[in-house]
C-alpha cells in the first residue's frame, strides 16, 4: 500500500506515514462513531491511547517539522489546534441555542403569572400561563425566522472558530473579523435575560459580549453532551457551556482526547 499524499510505499501495519505523517485511515474508521457513550467503557480512550501514541512518535512524523499533523488536527508537544468551519445553512446549533435561550426567558413571565393568578383558581391559572406561552412562541418563532437569515448574512453564512486543547482546557477562538459581530449579539442576549429576571441566561450573553475566546477548565466539567451529526460537543461546567466543533473525521479523536482529560465521574450523553 502507498501514501495517498506522498506516494512512498507503507512500512508493515503503520496507522500515519513515516515520510509525510499522512494518516493511511480515518479517524472514525479506528474508532467506532456508532458506540454508545459511557464512562465505564474505556474502549474509546484505550484506541485513542494508540492513536496518540502513534502521532507523538518522532518516527511517524516528518523529519523537517516539530509540528504534527493528524486530520485537519496540528499537534505541537501536548496541545491540539485546529479551525472549524461552522455552516449557519446546514448546522443549526446556533439556531437552537438562541432558541433555548428565548424559551428559558419566556417560562419565567409565564411561570410568575401562573402563582399571580392562582388566587383566581386554578384552571384560570392554567389559562394564562397557556396564553403566555402560546402567544410567546408563536411571536418567538416570527422573531426567528426574520432574525436567523439576518444573522447569516451579517456573517457570510460561515463562522469560523480556532480551537486549542492541552492536557489542562480546551480554549474556543472566534476570529477577529467577527468578534464586534458576537459582541452584538452578546449583548442582546444579556438584554432579554435581564428583561426577564434570568440572571444564568444574562450572564452568558454578557461572556459571549466581553471576551473573544471562552476556556474550559477540564476539572471544572460537570457534562458532556455529544451531538455527532451536527459535529458538536457541548462542554458545561456548572454555569458556563462551551461548545466545541469538528469535521467528521476528527470527531472521535477530539471527543476521546477530551473525555480522557475530564473527571472520571463526568456525565456524557451522546445523541
Amino acid at each position: 500500500m502507498f501514501c495517498e499524499k506522498c506516494g512512498k510505499e507503507r512500512i508493515a501495519d503503520e496507522a500515519i506515514c513515516k515520510w509525510c505523517g499522512n494518516p493511511f485511515a480515518k479517524v472514525e474508521d479506528t474508532l467506532n462513531p456508532s458506540r454508545s457513550m459511557d464512562t465505564k467503557d474505556q474502549g474509546l480512550l484505550g484506541k485513542h491511547d494508540e492513536i496518540e501514541e502513534s502521532v507523538q512518535n518522532p518516527e511517524l512524523t516528518s523529519e523537517t517539522s516539530s509540528l504534527k499533523k493528524f486530520g485537519n488536527i496540528t499537534i505541537n508537544g501536548n496541545e491540539l489546534q485546529w479551525m472549524y468551519e461552522f455552516s449557519f445553512w446546514r448546522n443549526p446549533t446556533i439556531l437552537i441555542t438562541v432558541s433555548k435561550v428565548l424559551l428559558i426567558s419566556l417560562l419565567v413571565p409565564a411561570i410568575f403569572m401562573f402563582f399571580i393568578t392562582l388566587n383566581d383558581g386554578f384552571s384560570k391559572a392554567v389559562e394564562v400561563t397557556g396564553m403566555i406561552l402560546g402567544y410567546g412562541i408563536i411571536l418567538m418563532v416570527i422573531l426567528l425566522a426574520i432574525a436567523y437569515p439576518l444573522l447569516t448574512l451579517r456573517y457570510g453564512g460561515k463562522y469560523c472558530v480556532l480551537f486549542k486543547m492541552d492536557d489542562n482546557g480546551v480554549n474556543h477562538i472566534q476570529l477577529d473579523k467577527q468578534y464586534k459581530k458576537a459582541q452584538a449579539l452578546g449583548f442582546l442576549t444579556t438584554l432579554i435575560g435581564l428583561s426577564a429576571g434570568n440572571f444564568t441566561t444574562s450572564g452568558s450573553g454578557l461572556m459571549a459580549a466581553t471576551k473573544q475566546s471562552m476556556y474550559t477548565s477540564f476539572k471544572k466539567v460537570k457534562s458532556i453532551k455529544v451531538v455527532k451529526y451536527r459535529n458538536t460537543i457541548y462542554v458545561n461546567e456548572s454555569l458556563l457551556k462551551n461548545q466545541v466543533y469538528a469535521s467528521n473525521e476528527d470527531f472521535d479523536f477530539v471527543l476521546a482526547h477530551l473525555v480522557k482529560r475530564c473527571p472520571k465521574n463526568v456525565r456524557i450523553k451522546s445523541k
